[in-house]
């Protein structure tokens, strides 16, 4: 087996173990707390073992590293694994196969250890404990009517409950601010940043708010919030913001809560916001300071999931047209192994540009799929590192139909007070946005055109970079367990650890 310990960059976030940093925080029932350190995965890179090659993998990597604390039984469809370092203990969970993307392996965020259950500590874990989210409290999240929200709401929290009161009374059409009692078992930032996120958008179509949401509304809805439909599922508000308002002629606007994490978007997403201003009085005006980026948008969705990674790379210097030409051939031939790349006449480039990613298999490359990621991860690189992309893609969603809102609130003892609920258009929620090849482009398949990292103010970690080479000497190939010994010191033994694994000393 290959390299089985492999350091890892720093994982991007998302709602598992497989998207936590190092240093996050989870504490106990007894407020004991467990810092991560690092996730590892088995196989490398993504795939499925044999029953024979978990086996083995499983004997060499319980010789390493002592006392893991598994979170689930090995069945027969077991195909991998993954171990948490935490900085007291390892725990590991059985996973049917690995997906090459880090946070696309599910591992839920609980973790059980001697008895002890651990949870993430902070924002995030708040948001999904809390449960006043849109997710928690609606079971119908598209296209609803105030009515539609208010039946839910209703079922779910009962007519007795405050916060069931607040929303009857903003339904209503009840001016701000509006004091009331304050629920049991609620905290209040709980209250004012996930159920107002509920509130938001009918508060829009009552006129409750205070800025200038209004010249988003004559922008792209013809005028008025009223009469729009509401919808909080993710595929409707397309990762940029909490929720959407869409009226029956097809105009709609997105409703960005202050603050939130980052988001994925796609290239139809940034275009579809590009056509939305381009139909409005001054779009076309805008829109010709960021020519440049708008025709690399239009142009990478034009070129396709394959085609767009091959047409950047040739502009950008990554690859020559010949090695386009050449990788486009490779779709025609099938898997070869890693062991023969020096014989199936690559230029030098190409065949660099082979050795530079780790692939699952390396006795059944795909060498289309393959070299299609190495480019199309470089060029992303390239277009975010050499080019104004970020801050002009960043203006165009701002200036899209967007509108950022904020909840202001006060708590008291026994009250609570919404004070009112600001907007801003042109939005400034959005800070930065990137290219990433991260979940569309791997070295088994390609799912999809090129992605976009939105940067809602906590940063965007970059794609991470695959460096290690295809190419195996027979120590490599036979992968036993002196190899295994010498690397997984850095399982066991991580630079910055603040303290030895498995050292139960607990601290609160």
């Amino acid at each position: 087996m290959r390299e089985f310990i492999n350091i890892i960059e720093q994982l991007t976030e998302s709602t598992g173990l497989a998207g936590r940093k190092p240093g996050d925080v989870f504490k106990n029932e007894n407020g004991e707390e467990a810092i991560f350190n690092d996730i590892k995965f088995f196989p490398e890179g993504g795939g499925q073992y044999t029953s024979e090659e978990m086996d083995q993998a499983l004997a060499d990597i319980e010789q390493q590293v002592p006392n893991i604390q598994w979170q689930n039984s090995r069945s027969r469809r077991s195909g991998g694994f993954a171990l948490v370092l935490f900085d007291i203990f390892v725990i590991g969970q059985y996973l049917q196969e690995v997906k090459p993307a880090t946070a696309d392996n599910t591992i839920k965020n609980t973790v059980t250890v001697d008895g002890s259950i651990y949870k993430l500590s902070g924002k995030a874990a708040e948001k999904t404990d809390a449960g006043l989210s849109p997710q928690d409290l609606l079971t119908e999240k598209i296209d609803l009517t105030i009515p539609n929200i208010m039946n839910q709401l209703a079922i779910k929290l009962g007519t007795d409950n405050p916060l069931y009161v607040v929303a009857h009374n903003i339904a209503m059409g009840q001016p701000l601010p509006m004091t009331f009692t304050a629920p049991e078992g609620i905290s209040f930032t709980a209250f004012r940043d996930y159920f107002c996120e509920i509130l938001q958008p009918m508060v829009l179509q009552k006129g409750q708010y205070t800025g200038n949401a209004g010249e988003a509304a004559s922008k792209f809805l013809g005028g008025t919030f009223q009469k729009t439909l509401i919808s909080f599922d993710a595929s409707k508000t397309a990762g940029l913001s909490d929720s959407i308002l869409t009226n029956s002629q097809g105009g709609s606007i997105l409703v960005s809560t202050k603050g939130g994490k980052g988001a994925t978007a796609s290239a139809g997403n940034l275009i579809d916001q590009i056509d939305k201003i381009e139909q409005t009085p001054d779009g076309a005006k805008f829109l010709r300071k960021h020519k440049e980026i708008v025709t690399l948008l239009r142009e990478i969705q034009n070129a396709g999931q394959a085609g767009a990674p091959l047409m950047l790379g040739v502009r950008y210097d990554i690859i020559s047209p010949d090695d386009a030409e050449m990788i486009r051939a490779f779709k025609k031939i099938g898997t070869v192994s890693a062991d023969n790349l020096n014989q199936l006449g690559l230029s030098k480039n190409l065949l660099k540009l082979a050795n530079s990613r780790t692939i699952t298999n390396p006795d059944n490359v795909n060498l289309y799929y393959h070299l299609i990621a190495a480019v199309a991860s470089k060029a992303a690189a390239e277009v975010n590192d050499k080019t104004n992309f970020s801050s002009a893609a960043a203006d165009i969603l701002n200036n899209g139909a967007l509108v950022q809102m904020y909840t202001k609130a006060t708590s008291g003892s026994t009250t609570w007070t919404l004070q009112e609920f600001d907007t801003i258009y042109p939005s400034k929620s959005i800070k930065g946005v990137y290219l990433s090849s991260d979940k569309t482009h791997y070295s088994t398949g390609i799912n999809g055109n090129y992605t976009f990292k939105i940067d809602k103010g906590s940063g965007v970690a970059k794609d991470k970079e695959q460096t290690t080479s295809t190419t195996r000497t027979k120590r490599e190939k036979s992968a036993g367990v002196d190899q295994l010994a010498s690397t997984s010191k850095d399982i066991v033994n991580p630079v910055n650890k603040p303290r030895e694994i498995g050292t139960r000393t607990k601290r609160k």
